[in-house]
């Protein structure tokens, strides 16, 4: 708690640099460090408990020609970052997250693709496989069109994008029989599931032609999103309404109410971060209450910030109100 440009934010973005990626700030890792800073190294430290065990993580940023790199310790011992996903899953929601979960079919994407890698982390190494060998096809298509080099790259593309497909495609199925058990307590939704995860057989179909097209000439084929393992999801609707046919409450409680199922469906053996930054401007206290003893309940570790203790203290069980100034 504490007034607004006082470090709260800063804080959970830290924590979230636990999962894949840039955290919740989306944005170069050459940003995050204070422009007053002329040191070329920087840690960042995680003391926790897993399997009863005591942990030192440590998340360590060095630059090296002018670009900053990003690297994990675990007790001293170097681990991959793909690897974290095996003991730490995590979740956030921020006024930010509500704008670009509407607005961006990407962001969207990116979301619910981390999401299916606390699932499966697998899926992890394959998305970044198959990003790799689609950077290597255009170069070979810019340069040297060598057909037969193409042709090897399409069977791995196939092959890597048929086991994205079916890893989406567990996820979604185990989690909608978790919906199907679960009492929604927030706000109802609904899952419509894209393409490519209701018509596998087809979508691959397609997705081999498109392949196929791109080798062709002229060079201005691309694959079309609808069969692009990468982008094959599913959307998220209340009552049959998309989420930009909703009032901003609206959707910031379809948003949250989502990311809280998913944190309870995955909560297994891992734990389970959920970060909520500055995002009960326009909830009542009865619906704040209810996020914070789900959050509770489940015995997810939850951060939130705010400028208003809800006058909760004394609420909850294990809730610690601090001041930042």
């Amino acid at each position: 708690m504490g007034k607004n440009a006082v470090g709260k934010t800063n804080i959970l973005e830290a924590i979230s640099f636990l999962c894949p990626g840039t955290g919740f700030r989306k944005d170069s890792i050459q940003n995050f460090l204070n422009e007053d800073n002329s040191s070329v190294s920087s840690t960042i430290e995680y003391r926790f408990t897993h399997e009863d065990l005591s942990n030192l993580l440590k998340i360590e940023f060095t630059l090296n020609d002018n670009r900053w790199s990003k690297q994990y310790f675990l007790n001293e011992k170097k681990i991959q970052q793909q690897n974290l996903l095996k003991i730490f899953q995590l979740f956030w929601f921020t006024e930010i997250d509500k704008v670009y979960f509407i607005k961006d079919k990407q962001y969207q994407r990116n979301t619910i693709n981390r999401l299916s890698c606390y699932f499966e982390p697998i899926l992890f190494q394959l998305l970044n496989k198959y990003s790799k060998i689609r950077r290597e096809k255009k170069k070979i298509l810019q340069n040297t069109r060598e057909i037969s080099w193409l042709q090897s790259l399409d069977k791995q593309l196939l092959e890597i994008g048929e086991k994205i497909i079916d890893s989406k495609i567990m996820f979604l199925n185990s989690f909608q029989r978790f919906l199907q058990k679960e009492e929604n307590e927030f706000f109802d939704f609904e899952i419509v599931p894209s393409f490519g995860l209701t018509h596998k057989e087809e979508f691959l179909d397609n997705f081999k032609q498109n392949l196929l097209d791109e080798n062709q000439w002229p060079q201005d084929h691309k694959i079309q999103s609808k069969y692009d393992p990468v982008k094959s999801i599913f959307e998220i609707t209340h009552h049959g309404k998309k989420m930009t046919q909703l009032s901003s409450a609206q959707s910031k409680l379809l948003i949250l109410s989502f990311l809280l199922h998913c944190a309870k469906f995955l909560n297994e053996n891992k734990i389970t971060i959920f970060l909520i930054d500055e995002i009960f401007d326009n909830f009542d206290i009865v619906n704040v209450q209810k996020v914070i003893r789900y959050c509770a309940d489940n015995k997810f570790q939850t951060f939130f910030s705010s400028t208003d203790n809800f006058l909760l203290q004394g609420e909850i069980n294990n809730l610690e109100i601090k001041e930042i100034v």
